[in-house]
């Protein structure tokens, strides 16, 4: 009766798959053991036409092909923890936690922190050093490979965490599963109508060639050592921050008060603004500081600083293309290491607008549309990539000016004073003549090129480290291809 069963529901499945298939010009067909193999699984998405194409392809190569995950598979091992309570503490009583949208972060922050005393089970939700992390809900198929400064911070259960033999064989899967053959294979086995998920037994059905030990190691150590290279780019960004910070000598941040807050504002000080963000307790307090010390300021728009703030003001259509293009990048990703819905924009509809979109080495963007106030400076593989409206653009009069003012805004007392600016009740903004009124110290020249050479070094290496990972990618390909 069993076998009844399943042979109604496979001729069902193939008699929809054939009238789609006459729909759209294709033919399509599933084996029983597929099906049987899916878990019994009709949807459409398990029989994805993009993981049929890439696991032919593979087959078709020279080297044999094992299973990502299993008992004869690559790895011995993977989970996504559980589902907890999440309590978030200070910082001196928690842990720092990550989304699954962070594993792929060029800075993964320490912006919250779980409870130490309230979180159950802690240990299993930690992450360990070369271990593959794989987004499985929602945006399914960003890939991680968590580097030892990632150690012993927390993970969501959004996140897949593959355990490797050794840092190595980690560095060869992450490759993989960055590639399209390895992305067609996870896409194609998501389920869910509305939120996509997969699941960590689900790696069973990835197949992955097993190439000779001696190139597997070739193409795993770049990424390892890609991935060391960021973790050094981080504790330069650190350092330059513990420079400017010394260099200042301003006391650290008070901390928020908790409930409400009453400020008395004088006329003088009202700014043309009645809105209570203006008027910021902290903002106020950094100023004020910086005025008790005797620091000049000057505005960033001043020319000493900046030769340009610029935003985004005639970029509204868009023309995007399914392959090549001009990559176009969202506020979120111009954070993140090849995130895996990045679009392309062609470049003959979009000639006029390259002046404004358009990214360059060490220019210095600032988000300005709902999440506000992150700072980046774009590393010289974005070159001539392009960037949404929702971040203003802010041009160094030089590098070493560039240096400083990233490593200012991404401050403490930076971001302060970038929350003052702000307008909106429910979706906030900024605008560039408000980002061009942020003061900014003026330490002394030697002081300020000490701190943008930490900043200008880390850059550099993110540069380093996204192409050795290109060029892994591409020996990966070769060797499937060829």
């Amino acid at each position: 009766m069993e076998a009844i069963g399943v042979s109604r529901m496979v001729k069902s499945l193939a008699a929809n798959q054939h009238t789609l298939a006459q729909a759209i010009g294709l033919s399509v067909g599933v084996r029983l053991s597929e099906v049987i193999g899916a878990g019994l699984r009709l949807e459409a998405s398990a029989y994805a036409l993009e993981a049929r194409q890439a696991v032919t392809e593979l087959q078709a190569c020279r080297h044999a092909l094992k299973p990502l995950l299993g008992q004869d598979g690559l790895c011995p091992a993977a989970h996504n923890a559980f589902r907890f309570a999440r309590i978030y503490v200070g910082a001196d009583k928690g842990i720092p936690f990550l989304s699954s949208s962070d594993i792929i972060g060029l800075r993964p922050e320490r912006g919250r922190y779980l409870s130490l005393k309230h979180t159950k089970r802690l240990d299993a939700l930690k992450i360990k050093p070369w271990d593959v992390l794989v987004s499985c809900s929602g945006t399914i198929g960003n890939v991680g490979l968590a580097s030892p400064r990632m150690a012993d911070w927390a993970l969501s259960q959004d996140a897949i965490r593959i355990s490797a033999a050794d840092a190595d064989m980690a560095g060869y899967v992450a490759a993989f599963l960055r590639s399209r053959w390895g992305l067609a294979q996870l896409k194609g086995i998501t389920y869910g109508s509305v939120i996509q998920h997969i699941e960590p037994h689900q790696l069973t059905r990835v197949w992955i060639p097993d190439l000779p030990a001696i190139r597997r190691i070739e193409i795993g150590r770049a990424f390892v050592e890609a991935a060391l290279l960021r973790d050094r780019a981080n504790d330069l960004l650190d350092e330059a921050d513990s420079e400017l910070r010394r260099a200042l000598t301003l006391p650290p941040l008070p901390k928020p008060k908790q409930g409400p807050v009453v400020n008395t504002v004088r006329a003088s000080q009202w700014g043309g603004r009645l809105d209570a963000s203006y008027h910021n307790p902290m903002a106020q307090w950094v100023i004020n500081q910086l005025k008790r010390i005797g620091f000049e300021t000057l505005p960033l728009n001043d020319p000493m600083l900046t030769k340009e703030i610029r935003a985004v003001t005639k970029f509204r259509k868009r023309v995007y293309v399914p392959k090549g293009g001009i990559p176009l990048l969202s506020s979120k990703q111009l954070f993140q290491i090849a995130p895996i819905d990045r679009k392309g924009l062609a470049r003959g509809a979009h000639i006029d607008d390259m002046k404004e979109i358009q990214l360059n080495t060490n220019l210095v963007m600032v988000t300005c549309s709902g999440t506000n106030g992150r700072v980046q400076i774009i590393p010289d593989y974005m070159k001539d990539w392009a960037a949404s409206q929702d971040a203003i653009r802010i041009e160094g009069s030089n590098k070493h000016e560039a240096g400083f003012i990233y490593a200012w805004l991404a401050s403490d007392y930076g971001q302060a004073l970038i929350s003052r600016y702000q307008y909106g009740s429910v979706v906030t903004h900024l605008d560039r003549d408000m980002i061009g009124k942020i003061p900014a110290p003026l330490l002394t020249k030697n002081q300020r090129i000490a701190i943008a050479n930490l900043v200008l070094e880390a850059n550099r290496l993110r540069d380093e480290a996204w192409n050795l990972e290109q060029g892994a990618l591409a020996l990966l390909a070769k060797e499937i291809t060829s």
